[in-house]
Formats: C-alpha cells, sequence, structure tokens
C-alpha cells in the first residue's frame, strides 16, 4: 500500500472514530456491558445458541431449545440497554456502509458485486 493511501485511510479511521455514530456505539456498548441482566441473559443466549447450532448441524431439530431462545430474545429486546445498543449498532453499519458506498461510487466498482459473480 503506498503512503498517500495508508496515510488518507488513517485519516477517515479518525474522522470514523470522532462521528456521533461512532461515539454513541462505545457509550452504548459500555452501558450493555454494565447490565448485569442483560448480560446474564446474553451468556445464557449465547450457550443455547451454540447448543441449537451444534443440535442443527448434527440434522436434529429442538423445538423446545428453539422456544426458548425465542423466549431469551424476547426478554433481551425488552431491556432498553440493548434496544439502545443495537439501534447505535445499525446506525454505525449504516455509516461504514455509505462510507464503502461512496468509494465503490468513486472507483466505479461494486465491492458486493464483485463478490457475487
Amino acid at each position: 500500500m503506498n503512503d498517500t493511501i495508508r496515510e488518507k485511510a488513517i485519516s477517515l479511521a479518525k474522522a470514523i472514530a470522532e462521528s456521533e455514530e461512532y461515539i454513541n456505539f462505545l457509550n452504548k456498548e459500555k452501558a450493555l456491558k454494565k447490565d448485569e441482566r442483560a448480560q446474564i441473559l446474553l451468556a445464557e443466549f449465547q450457550e443455547k445458541q451454540q447448543e441449537f447450532i451444534s443440535k442443527r448441524l448434527m440434522g436434529e431439530v429442538d423445538e423446545e431449545l428453539l422456544s426458548s431462545l425465542t423466549e431469551l430474545q424476547a426478554k433481551l429486546n425488552e431491556l432498553d440497554s440493548v434496544k439502545e445498543f443495537m439501534d447505535a449498532y445499525t446506525k454505525l453499519v449504516d455509516l461504514l456502509g455509505k462510507v464503502g458506498d461512496l468509494i465503490s461510487e468513486q472507483l466505479e466498482f461494486d465491492f458486493g458485486e464483485a463478490y457475487r459473480t
């Protein structure tokens, strides 16, 4: 990578790091990590999700486990810390997507299309 591209990439990363979307994401992530109830539910959800995936890979469908996952997801979705984190995450991903689209547009090269063919 030449120095000019590297410097501009670093400059872009710094601008993103200073954006409202990124700062808000970091704040909501910190709040989510401090929410003990959310952390307990997330750990339980991830454990059951892994179990579900393992069974699925072996051709099993555990309806009880799926129901439990759905219930845990509903409980997580009720928590403000989770809702706020997901909203901040979505806004950050949207910003990054727009940056990628802008680069693609300027290059007249669709990165997504290149990998679909």
